[in-house]
């Protein structure tokens, strides 16, 4: 990381980013073309961003029109009077209030009204978010465009002298490595961008389709999580499997339903009695009671510490996804004999 002062270190608002992004767009009129590498750069940029909705794609960006807060939307911006491109720019924060859904509606009325191809919808983010997450937005009709692709276009142009250029570069690949870092660190040592960057993987690694991962506010100070494997169960409930920051546990969940046939503590225990003994069963005693049972909607019925599936060291990435595969195995079949 350089130790030169960065503008967008120290300007890390998404309106800051807007900004940017609206100024690199810019760039790729024609009218910019003796700013032969900064044009470049952005022509490649936005001819990605409408290969996500027109994989053919392959004109000539010429005419370019970009404009802010158009209908609250972060950027749109039309190329060679034919292609709109919608933004949403995210950092840290996600999509709220129905606000994708009200977006691409405007999108589409717009292109009808003014003779326009079907809108170009983008989901940009530069920080992390979970891909159960990132699904919800794929639904909306956006196409999600992280911060590897975004590096993956600018970062061939580093040549680039232009301080705004260069600052948001530096910025993006110092954030991008921060995420990687707890592979060389101890697991004592993990901080927060520590977490997410190992939920990151975990979401490489076991490719189960319902992981969901975030942060848990709460008066302790609040931890990541990361929970999978949500199985129907009995009395209206689900039952889940869930990795703790705060502990370094993985956790034996319930999220109790509405239903009035048993209490919250007789479905909790009924659970911590059966997975006990099937853990028995398999020679699996390292799962056990928690230190103290919860009586909410959300409860844990029974743990794995740390020592028994992550340890304590240098994180052993195989050894750890081969330990969650065994556990979450035989969760699936406990729960497939509980339901018989």
């Amino acid at each position: 990381m350089s130790n030169r002062p960065n503008l967008f270190s120290l300007a890390t608002k998404e309106l800051s980013q807007d900004a940017f992004f609206t100024w690199l767009i810019s760039f790729a009129d024609e009218k910019y073309k003796e700013e032969h590498l900064l044009n470049q750069c952005a022509k490649e940029f936005v001819t990605e961003l409408i290969k996500t909705k027109y994989p053919f794609f392959n004109e000539t960006v010429k005419d370019v029109e970009v404009e802010r807060q158009q209908e609250n939307i972060d950027i749109v911006v039309t190329i060679n009077n034919k292609y709109f491109i919608v933004i949403e720019d995210k950092i840290y924060s996600k999509q709220h209030s129905d606000q994708l859904h009200r977006y691409s509606i405007y999108a589409r009325e717009h292109c009808s009204e003014s003779n326009l191809l079907a809108p170009v919808l983008i989901y940009l983010k530069t920080g992390n978010e979970s891909l159960f997450s990132l699904n919800k937005v794929k639904e909306e009709g956006y196409a999600v465009f992280d911060r590897n692709k975004i590096l993956s276009i600018i970062s061939k142009y580093a040549s680039i002298k232009n301080d705004i250029f260069n600052d948001f570069l530096i910025n993006l690949s110092d954030i991008n490595s921060r995420y990687n870092k707890f592979i060389e660190k101890e697991i004592k040592e993990w901080k927060g961008d520590d977490w997410q960057g190992f939920y990151l993987l975990i979401e490489e690694k076991l490719n189960l389709g319902d992981i969901n991962w975030g942060y848990a506010n709460n008066p302790q100070g609040g931890f990541w999580w990361c929970c999978f494997s949500w199985l129907d169960w009995k009395y209206d409930s689900s039952i889940y499997m869930q990795l703790e920051q705060d502990k370094n546990r993985l956790c034996f969940k319930v999220e109790t339903g509405s239903s009035m046939e048993k209490t919250r503590s007789e479905i909790r225990n009924e659970l911590y009695d059966a997975i006990i003994n099937k853990a028995k069963e398999h020679g699996l005693t390292e799962i056990k009671k928690p230190d103290r049972f919860g009586s909410g909607v959300y409860m844990t019925f029974a743990v794995v510490e740390k020592e028994s599936w992550f340890g304590t060291g240098i994180l052993d990435i195989d050894k750890v996804i081969e330990s969650i595969h065994k556990y979450q195995q035989f969760f699936v079949e406990f729960n497939k004999e509980l339901m018989k």
